[in-house]
């Protein structure tokens, strides 16, 4: 499956783009993105990478803010974290990446769960804050509220965050997250096999 999704912030201006690639061998996810955060102007492009189970595996982010500055997350098979090379243990309970201002970010840890309704789950991320690319530990929290035919909703709880519902497609990919972001499209990318 290949999707190209488009979402934008709910109060600040900017856009995501990202575009989403699923097959046998893993996930990866690839986005460029531009907003207004804390007063800030700030572009980012970044590459997300998980398993075929969506396991997170390595994330690559460059972002330009006042000068350009990158980061590179990995977490091998054995679970231990790399951040720019250099081990972190302080992210071995982590399962996850989150970053601060990208919806994205929430797919992976809600199709790990598989929650039904009613269920909850709390794990560890690590969680990257965009403008600063501070990366640290906090738990994360998700309960399956609602579902009807078409979205299903979620609460997410961040440590250090108010909690936010998200409403979720199918997929698990965001469609809307209160007072945070709102999808503006979503394509279904389909190779030509006629001749």
């Amino acid at each position: 499956m290949q999707q190209t999704l488009v979402w934008k912030p709910w109060h600040n201006p900017g856009v995501e783009n990202l575009r989403l690639h699923i097959n046998e061998h893993g996930i990866h996810a690839s986005s460029h993105l531009m907003q207004s955060l804390r007063g800030h102007s700030m572009v980012a492009s970044y590459v997300l990478d998980c398993d075929p189970q969506w396991r997170f595996r390595r994330l690559w982010l460059k972002v330009d803010n006042l000068g350009q500055r990158r980061l590179e997350l990995r977490r091998d098979i054995r679970g231990q974290w790399f951040h720019n090379g250099e081990p972190r243990p302080d992210l071995a309970q982590c399962q996850q990446v989150m970053l601060s201002d990208s919806p994205f970010t929430h797919t992976p840890p809600l199709q790990r769960c598989a929650l039904e309704t009613g269920q909850s789950s709390q794990l560890q991320v690590a969680y990257v804050d965009l403008l600063t690319l501070r990366v640290e530990a906090r738990r994360k929290r998700y309960q399956h509220l609602h579902q009807d035919g078409h979205s299903t909703l979620y609460r997410s709880e961040l440590e250090g965050l108010p909690s936010r519902e998200l409403a979720m497609d199918k997929h698990a990919l965001l469609v809307r997250a209160s007072d945070q972001f709102l999808r503006l499209s979503a394509r279904e990318l389909k190779l030509n096999t006629w001749v």
